[in-house]
């Protein structure tokens, strides 16, 4: 210890005594520490933490599966009954669904997230409520079912902490409820939006076979301690084959969809779609972390030669070769330590902003993101981090310095022996460093090309000067006449105000949740052997929704005001769904059937839009008039001829004139909605490019450090040649050339490899292949103009060498 303490102290000198140099490589590693770092706190977040719920390996969520229309889809009220009362693997079950719900009686009306559950959930959870309690079975039965369970949150925004709200009554779509529980804060870590739940209460009818294809559940399960995941999912399979047993009607259809379950662990559903971009920054951070480390090994190296007489001195005055070694690695993890301390606080700030765009970015059940930080398992990441590297880039450079030839270094103007040595090894470093970067740069440019790719796919309709919001109507106060009838003058009003050029409603929109996809049948078609009944996406729109999305009108007419509550049942279609059911015919007048529903005639055909994203196929696409769908919930369009926010107040203030109690939410544009679908991409691309231009400054600063070392331990070798009548640019050329043979191998080697590894990003690629010839040139080149500048510079200050004092050079 006493030997470590000498060690310390004096290698916290030795850095002092260099302030330049210490300065630099801590800057150097802080920067490569703290990228890891940051990455690092979200990834133990989302992807590392355990759920905070009692044993929560064994929480899983069910899902119906038709595997042969590569479908994942809901629980209907009888499959979750089934599942319950047959399975031997579970030891509870619980169902629930997520929708919009009007809070009003405290305040201004507000839309919040609400979840209707089976009274098993908190059990299945593992969590009580703080305060009161959780659902009682009784209260799972229609009638019974006005209580309450509020989030911590909804708790302390909306009621200010109340400590007596326990007992106090809400009002919830215009019914009154009884709030008998509050949640610990940390169960919203999970369910981030949810404000309230409420039991579901379903009814006989609800419980009825004829309600199996309405799929709307989800299924969050407790597995039997020690029962494998492969074993729940082939007894939820053997259920769902008795089902199919049971009805005949549906047997062929459920059996050629390939109709059963999948079991997934609760954590893994919860991640969403961060993990592969989660995953491919990390292994960006830590190759940027280890172009730091070669970069402050190269300034070791150098500073060795600098400290070669030091060491010979301590070598001669009887140190070992182990002790010198160990001496330098002090100083190495010293610096290591410090670029981690210094890590931390850019890792600090870099975490507030990464945590906001992740938010704004990233799916609304992505767990834990709010409580990302800077605790104790990021803390020991960091210092186990800042330990490694400080070996990392010390090691090379203590090897090399402790084989300092004594008799030639001592001599006055002696040479160290390990000089060629050393200049191979920083050659080498240089070599890595432009491998690791090119791979960065090739990844980064891949994610650019494939956002851009993105961008350019047409959504299927207009973006620009188009305002969108949400109104809900409780069902309490709402039956459906009155639900088309509000919706109607609605419209009818905000067509009316000035700035307004067209106003439509839907029951969805595009590149969002909540669209639904519906079974149908087309009149006189014959499906070939082995095709499923097939499946299509389904939105009830308003007349003039087809004009204020900007969607182009293909064929035949958009809905209007004809098409009423009592008037024949009509559709129009896309023109994908023509292309498949009626390539060579005129589609206007054919018929198609939902289900066991009327027939209806096709009336227009429309361009195909982007439902589920720029970058998914989407199935054929069939839209029906409201009226004769009516919904409680529908999004308003309007397209605007200025600013759309201009007109929200004048829209915000018609729905008040028509029921006070009706909130106005999730407001935003058309180009907003768009550019959230693709935000974790450009979140992706981003963060990527960032590290990559990082490590680009790196690698230039790499090249530029060897090549100015090269030139000034080759000064009496230039000023030689120069005597000898070398002209400046063959100086240049010299000093040059040595910088790109270097570049050259590397970017040779860092094309291998990029062609290795550049296939993990195939998942969020789009439009580009992995192996991208455009992409890897042009980076190719970049990086070969950048790493000529950074060997131009010192070649240029090599020309300017005075042979008369480089001859007397050493």
């Amino acid at each position: 210890m006493e030997t470590l303490w000498q060690d310390l102290k004096y290698g916290v000198r030795m850095l002092g005594k260099s302030p330049a140099f210490t300065a630099i490589a801590v800057l150097t590693l802080a920067l490569g520490i703290g990228a890891n770092t940051a990455i690092f706190s979200v990834v133990n977040a989302v992807l590392l933490q355990p759920l905070p719920y009692e044993d929560p390996d064994r929480l899983v969520v069910i899902w119906n599966k038709y595997a042969k229309m590569n479908l994942q889809a809901s629980n209907s009220v009888p499959d979750y009954f089934d599942r319950r009362e047959q399975s031997k693997t579970l030891e509870d079950i619980a169902a629930l669904t997520i929708r919009n719900t009007n809070l009003t009686g405290s305040g201004e009306p507000v839309r919040i997230l609400s979840s209707p559950v089976t009274a098993s959930f908190f059990l299945v959870m593992g969590v009580q409520p703080a305060q009161g309690r959780a659902f009682r079975p009784e209260e799972d039965q229609p009638g019974n079912n006005r209580v309450a369970v509020l989030s911590h949150g909804c708790w302390q925004r909306r009621f200010g902490g109340d400590p007596d709200i326990v007992g106090q009554t809400i009002q919830l779509d215009g019914e009154a409820h009884t709030v008998v529980g509050v949640m610990p804060e940390n169960f919203n870590l999970v369910f981030m939006d949810v404000e309230v739940w409420t039991p579901f209460g379903f009814t006989p009818e609800q419980m009825s076979d004829d309600q199996r294809g309405s799929e709307y559940l989800i299924a969050v399960a407790r597995v039997k301690p020690g029962i494998p995941l492969s074993q729940v999912e082939a007894e939820m399979d053997t259920i769902a084959a008795r089902v199919i047993e049971l009805f005949p009607d549906r047997a062929g259809f459920l059996r050629d969809a390939g109709w059963g379950a999948e079991v997934v662990p609760l954590q893994e559903q919860l991640r969403g779609d961060l993990r592969p971009a989660l995953l491919v920054l990390l292994g960006a951070v830590g190759l940027v972390l280890l172009i730091a480390c070669a970069n402050v090994a190269n300034l070791l190296l150098a500073r060795a030669s600098a400290r070669e007489k030091e060491i010979a001195i301590r070598a001669a005055l009887g140190a070992g070769r182990g002790r010198i070694i160990r001496q330098l690695l002090t100083e190495s993890i010293l610096l290591g330590l410090l670029g981690g301390g210094v890590g931390l606080l850019l890792a600090h700030w870099g975490i507030q902003a990464l945590v906001r765009s992740l938010l704004a970015a990233a799916p609304i059940n992505v767990p834990l993101l709010s409580e990302i930080g800077i605790e104790t398992g990021v803390l020991l990441f960091t210092l186990a981090l800042s330990l490694g590297t400080g070996v990392i880039f010390g090691i090379a450079p203590a090897l090399s310095a402790a084989r300092t030839d004594l008799h030639n270094t001592l001599k006055e103007g002696g040479r160290s022996s390990g000089t060629a040595g050393r200049h191979r090894l920083r050659s080498v470093l240089v070599v890595a460093e432009v491998a690791l970067t090119l791979v960065l740069l090739v990844g980064a440019g891949l994610l650019l090309r494939s956002v851009h790719q993105l961008l350019q796919v047409s959504p299927g309709f207009q973006t620009d000067n188009r305002l969108t919001f949400q109104i809900n109507l409780p069902s309490a106060t709402y039956d459906h006449p009155q639900e088309v009838a509000f919706f109607r003058e609605l419209l009818q009003r905000i067509r009316a105000l000035a700035g307004v050029r067209a106003a439509g409603a839907s029951h969805a929109l595009p590149l969002g949740f909540g669209g639904g996809t519906r079974s149908f049948q087309v009149e006189g078609y014959e499906a070939p052997e082995g095709e499923s009944m097939p499946l299509c996406e389904s939105r009830m729109i308003s007349p003039d929704y087809i004009k204020a999305m900007g969607m182009p009108l293909l064929k035949g007419r958009e809905f209007d005001q004809r098409d009423t509550e009592t008037s024949r049942p009509v559709v129009l279609v896309d023109q994908k769904t023509v292309r498949r059911f009626w390539p060579d015919q005129d589609p206007i007048g054919r018929r198609i059937q939902f289900g066991d529903d009327v027939w209806r005639e096709v009336v227009g055909v429309v361009g195909s839009v982007k439902n589920g994203g720029l970058d998914a196929e989407g199935r054929e696409q069939i839209y029906a008039p409201y009226t004769q769908f009516p919904r409680s919930t529908m999004y308003l369009v309007l397209h605007t001829e200025s600013a759309p926010l201009s007109l929200l107040g004048a829209a915000r203030a018609e729905v008040r004139a028509l029921d006070r109690t009706v909130p106005v939410s999730e407001v935003k544009t058309l180009e907003q909605q768009l550019d959230g679908s693709v935000a974790i991409r450009r979140l992706s691309m981003t963060l990527l490019l960032v590290f990559a231009l990082l490590a680009l400054v790196l690698a230039a600063v790499g090249i530029y450090g060897v090549m100015s070392y090269s030139v000034s331990r080759r000064t009496h070798e230039i000023g030689v040649r120069m005597a000898l009548g070398a002209q400046p640019a063959d100086v240049l050329k010299l000093v040059v050339r040595q910088g790109m043979v270097l570049t050259l191998i590397g970017v040779a080697v860092g094309l291998a490899a990029s062609f290795a590894l550049t296939r993990l990003l195939s998942s969020l690629l789009y439009g580009v292949s992995a192996t991208d010839p455009v992409t890897f040139a042009g980076v190719a080149l970049l990086l070969a103009a950048v790493a000529l500048a950074a060997s131009y510079l010192p070649a240029q200050r090599a020309t300017k060498v005075d042979p008369l004092v480089a001859l007397r050079y050493e």
